[in-house]
């Protein structure tokens, strides 16, 4: 490959490439064990040849919270309603929502149709009392079963509970009631390293029989760094690859080049390189993230170079490929070179990929088209679920409110019972539109609707009330629902609404306060957002003391745009002393 291919920068916020087909949103390098364990449909769980190249989205971008999981978990007892401390402010949006929690035996059939029994039981057994259930669990005669450990693991990572499948996998492993394969160890180490860190990861390893202590477990622990931008993590477990002579796959590969791109663009053309040594072809996924690196830095021309190269290497830029030139040219104003690549993905792709509608209605609504959105609904003649959720979102995206209502209600006529995914997709809307009236009105209606809350819930309203203007009011929110919820924690992104809003406002006693509060929450995976907090303090002219010291307690490498903001409030610092 050319590494010429490489320049250019990039920002943080990763390669947006569709992941459709993955319900676990699943990169292409999680390799064999997670494409058999957690990243297809159950009824394939169980077919150990499935080994498909997965595509779609970046490991390292993937969030270790519940940020962005479908649909919230159909358990626990949560009420929407300020705190009644004396001095606490309520929030508009009030109202208990704590018997809507109690689901009728309706949908509490409709789920458990879908679910092992055993995962209900995990499911509803208190965080820290999983090993004493499951072991009256194992005493009432029932017997555990490979598949059935799939469903439960796959339906606990489906819904981000991480640490249940770890308590999970650790009671089985220290029974010993199977045979542990390196499927299992793999994800065992996985699961270390999301709920307790990269170091005890490292640790696991030791105790892992060397038959299993191959390229799947270190690849493992390769994508657990890169997560957490670890560079000199990633690069060592990158080393220990080549010198215990494991295979060097294209997965580990793109999982350096992934790192890179963040912290080490210059280094992105020396795994080319290396990948060119050792003969080693790109993956589709390769060049995806080439497309990725060109098409942040503004470089249209590059785009067209690496798709060159694709062509020439055999490779055909599939459709989630096309739809991010695509997205690229829209970004970069090339209106009409954007109309033409949409053009030929509706003439290729619409009568024999479902999800090309979708992809076409939010690259039309990026456009402003209201009406090609309009003649592309119309070409979906029976939508399903998601079909209507991406309408709704790109008549919201164009600001017709009332067009995504309507397509709200239609999909309430198709079936009885919806999620609260698609509930909160409709009140995304307001909240993308500043709509606090009518927001206030549809969180009234999903109360009387019997739809379940929860942490993607009350993102959503934090969102609302940020939008709003009322950036008080949505921390008084988070802070009550935290408070009333001890066993659920809030998505990073409430925290990064609240904070980022206080930033803008160059609020510092405030920025800190949601920066403290996050991180006593605690997300695994995620550093600090130093970054943010500083922007508190650039706003407000005010230099921070001890900023770097507290950025290399918490292991934080700052980036050159904290770099600069410090040399900035450095010398603000200085100027107004010379003046006095």
């Amino acid at each position: 490959m050319d590494s010429k291919l490489t320049g250019g920068g990039l920002s943080d916020s990763g390669c947006q490439v569709l992941s459709q087909l993955l319900p676990l949103g699943y990169p292409e390098s999680l390799f064999p064990i997670f494409q058999r364990f957690c990243a297809e449909s159950t009824d394939r769980l169980t077919n150990s040849k499935f080994c498909d190249e997965l595509r779609g989205h970046e490991a390292a971008d993937q969030s270790d919270d519940n940020f962005d999981c479908n649909d919230e978990p159909s358990h626990g007892n949560v009420t929407i309603e300020a705190s009644k401390k004396p001095n606490a402010t309520k929030p508009s949006i009030s109202g208990s929502w704590s018997s809507n929690m109690d689901h009728s035996a309706d949908l509490k059939s409709r789920h458990r149709s879908h679910r092992p029994f055993l995962f209900q039981a995990v499911l509803d057994a208190p965080s820290h009392s999983v090993g004493s259930m499951l072991d009256r669990w194992l005493g009432d005669s029932n017997h555990l079963e490979r598949n059935e450990v799939l469903l439960v693991l796959f339906h606990l990572k489906k819904q981000l509970l991480y640490w249940k499948a770890l308590q999970f996998v650790e009671w089985m492993e220290g029974r010993n009631l199977l045979n542990f394969e390196e499927r299992d160890y793999a994800c065992h180490l996985d699961l270390i390293a999301r709920n307790s860190g990269i170091e005890n990861a490292q640790k696991y390893i030791a105790r892992v029989p060397k038959p299993f202590r191959n390229d799947i477990l270190y690849e493992t622990l390769l994508v657990n760094c890169v997560c957490v931008s670890d560079i000199q993590k990633a690069e060592k477990v990158f080393r220990e690859i080549r010198n215990l002579s494991l295979p060097l796959t294209v997965s580990a590969c793109n999982q350096m080049i992934l790192l890179y791109k963040r912290v080490a663009r210059n280094k992105v053309a020396d795994i080319l390189m290396l990948m060119e040594k050792e003969n080693i072809k790109p993956s589709p996924f390769t060049y995806k993230l080439l497309i990725d690196l060109k098409g942040r830095s503004n470089d249209m021309s590059g785009i067209e170079l690496v798709l060159n190269e694709m062509k020439a290497s055999g490779v055909e830029p599939d459709f989630a490929t096309r739809t991010m030139v695509a997205e690229f040219y829209i970004s970069g104003g090339l209106t009409e070179k954007a109309e033409a690549v949409i053009s030929e993905m509706e003439m290729e792709y619409i009568k024999d990929k479902r999800h090309a509608i979708r992809s076409l209605l939010h690259l039309n609504a990026a456009l402003s088209k209201p009406g090609e959105v309009a003649r592309i609904w119309k070409l979906c003649t029976e939508p399903n679920l998601e079909d209507f959720m991406v309408a709704i979102e790109a008549w919201g995206k164009l600001g017709c409110i009332v067009q995504a209502e309507e397509t709200f209600e239609a999909m309430l006529e198709t079936t009885k019972k919806v999620s609260s995914r698609y509930y909160n997709a409709m009140l995304s809307v307001y909240a993308e539109n500043k709509l606090m009236a009518k927001g206030k009105e549809f969180v009234e209606r999903m109360s009387s609707d019997g739809c379940p809350n929860g942490p993607l819930t009350w993102e959503v309203l934090i969102k609302l009330y940020v939008n709003s203007g009322e950036v008080e009011k949505a921390d008084s929110f988070l802070l009550s629902v935290t408070e009333q919820n001890p066993d659920r924690r809030p998505t990073y992104g409430s925290y990064i609404y609240l904070l980022r809003a206080y930033a803008e406002k160059g609020d510092i006693h405030n920025a800190e306060k949601i920066f403290d509060r996050l991180k006593m929450v605690g997300y695994p995976g995620r550093k600090p957002p130093y970054a943010l907090l500083l922007e508190a303090y650039v706003n407000a002219e005010v230099r921070p003391y001890g900023f770097r010291e507290r950025m290399r307690a918490d292991g934080v490498h700052p980036v050159k745009k904290v770099i600069d903001h410090l040399k900035f409030l450095d010398k603000l610092y200085l100027k107004g002393a010379l003046q006095n």
